[in-house]
């Protein structure tokens, strides 16, 4: 009697959208996540914390009509999120989401966690594929960032600015060795010594436009820089597995 074959178990496709800081990731989720109606899970260890929802472009992000799921709901005072305790939270996010979606979007930029995630690639047990978001030339960029950065300053309704969140972590002082090491407060920081400036206040201040134009200037320089450098490892670590768009956007919404 002939022995029947096992079918193969139709794995979940997992499509991730990576990119440099500020190029439009969580646009081009949104967009393919309203076309296929599938999740997102942000890849991003910095938008865990809710009192950095501004300096990390959490704000916002989340829109209606979209299933959108971070890694955690953290604060500063948690710590830091190492990078494989961060992957091993992307991984069950994606699993468990996979279990009733036949394809999960995943956005991030985050490259120690993204470094991580591509060197357990053969324990996975979903496809994944990659679109690697382009780095615009670099006047462009610099003028987008600025503009974001300018955006970041100001209090709005999803909250405080990026100024507000640094005077609040400054105000205690064993968080200020991480505060340092963030995008965006390091070059606030540096403007903080140049000028004379309080940190515990500065959220309360009434900043010179000449200088608030210099912190927003420098705050896109140091993203440019960290774009220039995630680009080019996600290049790296992704290799043979990037597609030019979407791979397919026709297959996905049949996926979805």
């Amino acid at each position: 009697m002939a022995e029947k074959e096992t079918p193969p178990v139709d794995r979940p496709s997992v499509h991730l959208i990576a990119g440099p800081t500020g190029v439009g990731k969580s646009a081009a989720a949104t967009g393919l996540a309203r076309a296929t109606g599938a999740p997102i899970v942000v890849a991003d260890r910095l938008q865990c914390f809710t009192d950095l929802a501004t300096t990390s472009a959490r704000a916002g992000a989340d829109v209606p009509g979209v299933s959108r799921h971070w890694l955690g709901d953290r604060t500063f005072a948690d710590g830091d999120l190492p990078a494989a305790e961060a992957t091993d939270a992307l991984i069950a996010l994606v699993e468990r989401l996979a279990s009733g979606h036949p394809l999960v979007i995943v956005e991030g930029g985050s490259i120690s966690l993204l470094r991580e995630l591509c060197e357990r690639r053969a324990d996975l047990t979903w496809r994944l594929t990659v679109r690697l978001l382009p780095l615009p030339a670099r006047d462009e960029y610099l003028a987008n960032l600025t503009r974001r950065a300018h955006e970041m300053l100001t209090p709005g309704a999803c909250g405080p600015g990026l100024l507000q969140e640094l005077a609040t972590l400054w105000c205690d002082p064993r968080r200020r060795l991480l505060a340092a090491s963030v995008n965006g407060f390091e070059a606030v920081l540096e403007c903080c010594a140049k000028y004379s400036l309080d940190v515990e206040s500065i959220g309360e201040q009434d900043i010179p436009e000449r200088v608030l134009n210099r912190i927003a200037e420098l705050i896109a320089e140091r993203h440019a820089e960290h774009g220039s450098l995630q680009y080019r490892v996600f290049g790296e670590i992704f290799e043979g597995l990037l597609t030019e768009s979407d791979f397919g956007l026709g297959v996905l919404e049949r996926a979805a």
